[in-house]
């Protein structure tokens, strides 16, 4: 099917040019398709305005192209029909480039194009390189300071000439509600202007009946170049034309060196790692980039892009977590400042997927992760201004899981939802205890501010009260055969099975298998990573062991499943923020050959090369439609690499640093944001601190290792030499 059906994309490009061809419907759909083998997104945000830049290596058209979507509604980028320039019948194969030599329209060749992250004079940029004719290609797509503002460059290269050629360049818009303004080419849609402009004096023609901005002719010779500056305007939502227009030419004439100049500086202003192990720096820099796009700058983010359309306090508090430790913090503090306002009832119930919950079917993780991040808001930024602003209202949140309908004799929540959200039956959730202590623990921290002193000895007390009966009540614990356990029912019995839990679609494991299992569980890998049980301990060695039993279980290409694949409702195959989970209480155990694994894993793994990784990479037919990138897996690794790898971490508001280098890792340099000024830090060998120096003075480590700074530390140079 898809190789017949083929054909008659190409004839209707090659007859009538990528803008006006009505896309074969097969081939449409594979195209609105979250997943595809091959296909690759890149997120960028200026402003309201959201990117999202799709790579594919198939044959399904256009292979360079993007999607807008308005960053501040959630729902929007649920669906990719629903963004501003996707056109009914023809998708959003518009904006891809055509380079036109000899009267032939070339556009980006799927198994031809070679796309990735580059950083160009200070600002990150997705790049991708193609071939036209005998012209090699190189797009530069760049989100810029001004507000809705992309910069796309196009390098042409007479790489493979054999003599002097014109090319010309063609840059299209969704066809209705088309105008020319002078050299701009504008757009006006139901909730967003869109306008199309030349940054350079290349000469350039607006042809508004075709919705086409035609740049050149460009006179190219055999190995010589030039480079072409476009820009790409959005007014979300569209609002008064004649400003758009000033401030569109002035961008292009006047204000580009000036503000190519302040968005290089606030990426200069965020944190960095230098290394030659490689993977260490890719990824860090993927997610910093992605997550910047992610978020916007009200704090809204839609927890699964082409998925969910909707909100969660834990993917919201996860993935602001991880932009906090790229030294984003003002998207860190967006986030807090929109869930305070917005994803939290009086009651403080908190946002489950844009609303909320019975009481027997809240998520008692959340507020463990609003406040976890909270607490690390406060030590990196030395900011905790939003906690006295709000402490009633978190009050409410730390003290909700505490009430009696949740609670049993044991001190442990219960209730029917499970961490993945299943409904089961009435059951202590490990993953539930364990962000209960968490954020009984983090709000005695932040005590002062939220003016409750007087309530830390209790909350001390039962936050331990829950962590032992936790590990070792006598018929209740979450703890069977040395090892934790996901679930236990009220009743006692340990839960693993589904419990008559539907299957969603007909491929998966609940309908066409007969035996089921819950366990083991990622989420069992959270108290390690979080330090509610001991990484280095026996029953954090049985667990991970235990846990390997997710990695490549009906596949062969790596990565961890998030629960036990015979209990798959949805989706058999590797996850990768479930993976994170396992990563980061693997390294913290010392388990550094299995964390190498999984980290060279998310840096290839569909998704992984662009950094906007799919929730889950399917094994089913069923899902790739609606199989979406999750930002809290960008926030993860982030975390991973200054906390568990860096080993930045904080001690009642106090730098304490305890790096976890690979053994035989290079040297490592990363410079850090901290609060109002810059932590440099240098690690040269792994194991145990063997030296430091800070800001020049030599400074012992701990008995335990740990290198504490003083509270007032303002910043400055730590050297670290390790053991080995």
């Amino acid at each position: 099917m898809f190789r017949s059906a083929r054909y008659p994309l190409i004839l209707l490009l090659i007859v009538a040019g990528v803008a006006a061809a009505e896309v074969n419907p097969a081939i449409l759909e594979l195209n609105k398709a979250a997943f595809f083998h091959g296909r690759e997104y890149f997120v960028l945000r200026s402003g309201r305005a959201q990117m999202v830049v799709q790579a594919d290596r198939a044959d399904l058209g256009p292979a360079f192209t993007w999607l807008l979507f308005d960053a501040q509604d959630a729902k929007q980028s649920a669906r990719k029909e629903s963004a501003f320039n996707f056109v009914p019948k023809e998708g959003f194969g518009s904006s891809a480039l055509e380079v036109v030599l000899g009267g032939y329209p070339f556009t980006a060749l799927g198994h031809r194009t070679d796309t990735r992250w580059v950083v160009e004079a200070g600002i990150p940029a997705v790049e991708a390189v193609w071939w036209a004719g005998g012209v090699r290609v190189t797009e530069r797509i760049s989100a810029l300071a001004a507000e809705g503002t992309f910069r796309r460059t196009v390098q042409l290269e007479g790489a493979h000439l054999a003599g002097e050629e014109f090319v010309r360049l063609r840059l299209h818009l969704p066809p209705s509600g088309v105008q020319p303004e002078g050299n701009l080419l504008l757009q006006t849609g139901d909730r967003a202007r869109l306008a199309l402009a030349l940054a350079d004096a290349t000469p350039v023609t607006v042809d508004p009946t075709n919705a086409l901005l035609e740049i050149g002719p460009v006179t190219l010779t055999p190995r010589a170049s030039t480079v072409v500056e476009t820009l790409l305007l959005v007014q979300v939502p569209a609002g008064d034309r004649a400003q758009f227009v000033v401030q569109a030419r002035e961008l292009a004439k006047s204000r580009m060196a000036p503000t190519l100049k302040e968005t290089a500086g606030s990426w200069a202003a965020v944190s960095s790692v230098s290394t030659r192990d490689r993977t260490v720096p890719e990824l860090f820099d993927k997610a910093r980039f992605g997550l910047a796009g992610m978020i916007s700058a009200d704090g809204t983010m839609d927890a699964g892009i082409f998925e969910y359309g909707g909100q969660w306090v834990r993917d919201s508090s996860n993935t602001a977590l991880g932009a906090l430790h790229a030294g984003q913090f003002e998207a860190a503090h967006n986030v807090l400042q929109h869930m305070l306002t917005k994803m939290i009832t009086q009651d403080g119930v908190t946002m489950i997927g844009g609303g909320f919950d019975k009481p027997d079917l809240e998520q008692f993780d959340q507020a463990g992760e609003l406040f976890h991040l909270l607490r690390c808001y406060r030590d990196w930024t030395g900011d905790d201004s939003l906690v006295r602003q709000h402490r009633e209202l978190l009050l409410k949140v730390v003290e909700r899981p505490l009430q009696p309908q949740f609670r049993d004799d044991t001190g442990m929540v219960h209730n029917r939802r499970e961490f993945w959200e299943r409904t089961f039956e009435d059951a202590y959730e490990l993953a539930y205890q364990t962000y209960v202590i968490l954020a009984l623990r983090e709000a005695a921290e932040l005590a002062p501010a939220l003016g409750a002193e007087d309530r830390v000895a209790r909350w001390q007390q039962e936050a331990n009260r829950i962590q032992q009966a936790m590990l070792t009540h006598p018929n209740r614990a979450l703890v069977h055969d040395g090892r934790l356990i996901k679930r236990r029912n009220v009743t006692g019995a340990v839960a693993d099975d589904t419990a008559g839990f539907p299957g969603f679609f007909p491929d998966v494991p609940l309908k066409t298998e007969r035996a089921h299992r819950l366990m083991p569980d990622a989420s069992m890998a959270l108290p390690i990573a979080l330090g509610v049980v001991s990484a280095r301990s026996e029953l954090a060695r049985r667990t991970l062991d235990d846990l390997e039993g997710l990695w490549n279980t009906r596949w062969s290409d790596g990565g961890y499943d998030r629960y036990h694949t015979s209990g798959q409702p949805d989706q058999p195959g590797p996850w990768p923020f479930a993976t994170t989970f396992i990563l980061r209480a693997q390294h913290d155990a010392g388990n550094y050959d299995r964390s190498r694994r999984a980290l060279e894993w998310l840096n290839t793994c569909p998704g992984g090369r662009a950094g906007a990784w799919f929730e889950e990479i399917p094994s089913t037919r069923m899902q790739s439609r609606s199989c979406g990138l999750l930002p809290w897996t960008s926030g993860e690794v982030a975390l991973f690499v200054v906390r568990h790898y860096l080993g930045v971490n904080f001690e009642h508001g106090a730098l304490a640093l305890r790096p976890a280098l690979y053994p035989g890792s290079p040297p490592v340099q990363a410079d850090l944001r901290y609060r109002q000024g810059r932590l440099h830090l240098e690690i040269s060998g792994s194991g145990l601190i063997k030296s430091a120096r800070v800001n020049g003075k030599k400074v012992k480590p701990g008995k335990d290792g740990v290198l504490r700074l003083p509270p007032d530390f303002a910043g400055g140079a730590v050297v670290i030499e390790g053991a080995r």
